[in-house]
């Protein structure tokens, strides 16, 4: 599959190893050791920005960071995409998670500690090692069984807090943590309590650390119906016009509203609102899986371009330095001019000024270096390089329709967006079935009796009420449309649209249950299903 990998006669030996069934992330593992890994070796690539990658980098999950300052719902967030907790997750109004939790899929629910979890190389976090053990004590892996984290990694932070002793109570570097984060992620999102929509100092800080992935931020504006419709637009403007000040973007930020949780609703004339963002944003999660590979193309693409502008960057400051006298002096200058010899690159090489980096970035990295020391370019390895940029990856990109086709690549099985017909479903991907995590010790079947009046009162036809009737008494609890669609989906055993007393007595029961703080299971063991449904 991957043949094309080399035009000349290097990379066809290179390639000739290749099965015929390569995927296009060992293609991408690949093409990095051979063409791109030796232009960032000898030009210190990884002392400038980033470390080696490794093939865990480019076979893992896509990864969701979650961030935001304390009791914005982070861990409620992803309890709430999960259907159940994770190992270790504490909810409350304090600060509860100290820690960056790693959520991923496995067989039974266990805990990971920072210094074990570095050292997994089947695992994309062996470089989190960098930051010492004062941040490893501060990082944990809970892996689980669920269906959501099949496709995805969610990564839960510490809420960020406000003050000075904070920043310096840490122990290790924050902002640095969150940039290695933000650089790997598919997706960050950020999220706001409606009543809490200062941005701190540190958070602030946060928000800058990630800077270049800013196409990944989401917001979104959470506890929304706390409020009522009114107080909701001024929130939301407040929310934008903060947000214009720290993300420096001409684009308007992508602002999801609504409450991210299975509590009854406080304001329902908001319900339609909410179930129209729930839609956009599981739907965009639900998509990762799918552009995953198109994401790591892309970011292997970006890696190159600004290896080989700084690898030109390097050797002109190598080709310029004296022969004898005067290093120290010719050293400053070209420093303090780094802007004005940017400029003069770009125009003899041809070369954007936006493939550069931060040039105070830079004359703060290099004013610890030794110029003499760097090496002249490598025309062998520079040829390779524009080669991976001009037709290797280009040609790796249009292999990815085929490969999802060919592999039958889904959706991340998030309850919320899949699931069988029913009127609360915020919407069906791929027909997949409704999945969620059964944590209840509820197994008592309904009463039917009990709902026989109630049932009566809707005025049945030959013994059945329609879907509209039972909507609306159900929507009566005020609980959130994607809680009713995943009660909807157990009682409607037929999947007419049609509820008998029986169904309906289930539909209620297991609304009241919720409302009692029980989780609704993904299916229903024989003993709580009443009689006329065994």
């Amino acid at each position: 599959m991957l043949e094309w990998l080399g035009d000349d006669a290097q990379s066809s030996k290179a390639c000739s190893s290749k099965a015929h069934g390569s995927s296009v992330t060992e293609g991408l593992a690949d093409l990095y050791r051979s063409k791109l890994l030796p232009v960032e070796k000898d030009h210190l690539f990884h002392q400038f920005y980033s470390p080696e990658l490794t093939d865990a980098d480019f076979a893992s999950a896509p990864m969701v960071l979650l961030m935001g300052q304390y009791s914005t719902g982070k861990s409620t967030f992803i309890r709430h995409l999960l259907q159940r907790d994770y190992p270790g997750l504490r909810i409350g109004p304090e600060p509860t998670t100290d820690k960056f939790v790693c959520v991923m899929h496995g067989d039974s629910d266990t805990t990971l500690p920072g210094n074990a979890l570095v050292v997994d190389n089947e695992l994309p976090f062996t470089q989190l090692s960098h930051f010492g053990n004062a941040f490893l004590s501060r990082l944990e892996c809970a892996k689980l069984s669920s269906p959501v984290l099949e496709g995805l990694t969610l990564i839960d932070t510490p809420g960020v807090l406000s003050g000075e002793k904070q920043r310096i109570k840490r122990g290790y570097e924050f902002e640095a943590v969150v940039k290695w984060f933000s650089d790997r992620v598919d997706m960050i999102l950020l999220l706001f309590d409606v009543s809490k929509l200062d941005i701190s100092d540190e958070f602030r800080r946060v928000i800058l650390a990630c800077s270049g992935n800013d196409h990944k931020i989401s917001i979104l504006l959470n506890k929304a119906d706390g409020v009522s419709t009114q107080q909701l637009m001024r929130c939301y403007g407040a929310l934008m016009w903060s947000l214009g000040k720290v993300i420096d973007t001409p684009e308007v930020s992508r602002v999801y509203v609504g409450s991210f949780w299975d509590e009854p609703l406080k304001n329902e004339n908001l319900r339609e609102l909410f179930e129209k963002e729930e839609n956009d944003l599981y739907t965009r999660i639900a998509q990762l899986p799918r552009t995953a590979s198109v994401r790591k193309v892309n970011d292997l693409i970006k890696r190159a371009r600004l290896a080989k502008v700084h690898a030109i960057l390097l050797d002109y400051f190598y080709s310029h330095m004296p022969s004898f006298f005067g290093h120290t002096k010719e050293q400053e200058r070209m420093i303090t001019d780094i802007t004005q010899i940017y400029n003069e690159i770009s125009v003899a090489k041809g070369l954007p000024l936006g493939d550069f980096p931060d040039p105070r970035m830079m004359q703060k990295l290099l004013s610890t270096m030794d110029f003499s020391t760097f090496k002249p370019l490598n025309a062998d390895n520079m040829k390779e390089l524009d080669n991976l940029l001009s037709v290797d990856l280009p040609k790796l990109l249009q292999l990815i329709p085929e490969e999802q086709s060919r592999l039958g690549v889904s959706a991340a099985a998030v309850s919320q967006v899949a699931g069988a017909a029913s009127p609360f479903a915020v919407m069906k991907e791929n027909g997949n079935t409704e999945q969620s995590v059964y944590q209840g010790q509820w197994m008592v079947a309904p009463n039917v009796d009990e709902y026989k009046a109630e049932f009566e009162a809707l005025e049945p036809n030959a013994g059945k009420i329609t879907g509209q009737q039972a909507r609306d008494k159900m929507i009566e609890s005020h609980l959130p449309s994607n809680v009713l669609h995943r009660i909807w989906s157990l009682a409607d055993v037929d999947k007419d649209g049609f509820l008998t007393l029986p169904e309906y007595a289930l539909a209620m029961h297991l609304v009241h249950l919720k409302l009692e703080g029980q989780d609704v299971p993904a299916t229903l063991p024989d003993s709580m299903l009443p009689e006329g449904l065994k």
